[in-house]
């Protein structure tokens, strides 16, 4: 499980959006969404919304994850497209700067497979299984080509490229 502090160590915010994606996708813990609510209304002591005063209290994942769907207010396709790309470009990141380079494959692969394969990374994840699997065919390394995903990736984040 991830923590939302990832996102802020990546420059990125977290909002509700953000927390349903990372919820859909298994990507944080009931108890990261409940800290979250807590936070919040900490920061908006005079807020007297219910489903957030809800969400601050110990409940149960279903109920985490019902009430959530009610408090997002953006269900558009963009919106929740780009909380997708924060979460993607925020372990893909964790990975290149955490991971040895012989582990590197086997990261991506992880991720790969937590984003249920996703098409944006369907080309580069070729990529990189070729220089993994026949490593004396290419002339960049893994991290390099994953470097260049995660440059691609910020740019989508920042609404430059397609998401």
């Amino acid at each position: 499980m991830y923590k939302t502090e990832m996102l802020k160590r990546n420059q990125l915010d977290c909002n509700w959006n953000t927390l349903l994606i990372g919820r859909q996708y298994k990507l944080i813990s009931p108890e990261e969404v409940t800290n979250y609510a807590v936070e919040y209304l900490e920061c908006n002591p005079h807020l007297n919304h219910k489903f957030i005063l809800d969400l601050a209290w110990d409940i149960t994942e279903d109920e985490v994850d019902d009430l959530l769907e009610k408090v997002v207010s953006d269900h558009s396709p963009e919106a929740l497209a780009k909380e997708y790309h924060k979460w993607l470009y925020s372990i893909l990141r964790e990975v290149y700067h955490g991971t040895p380079d012989e582990n590197a494959f086997q990261e991506i692969e992880n991720v790969f497979f937590m984003f249920h394969t996703p098409t944006i990374m369907q080309e580069v994840f070729r990529r990189i299984s070729n220089i993994y699997y026949y490593p004396s065919h290419s002339k960049k390394t893994i991290k390099e080509l994953l470097k260049e995903f995660l440059e691609d990736e910020k740019k989508r984040i920042n609404g430059e490229g397609e998401v």
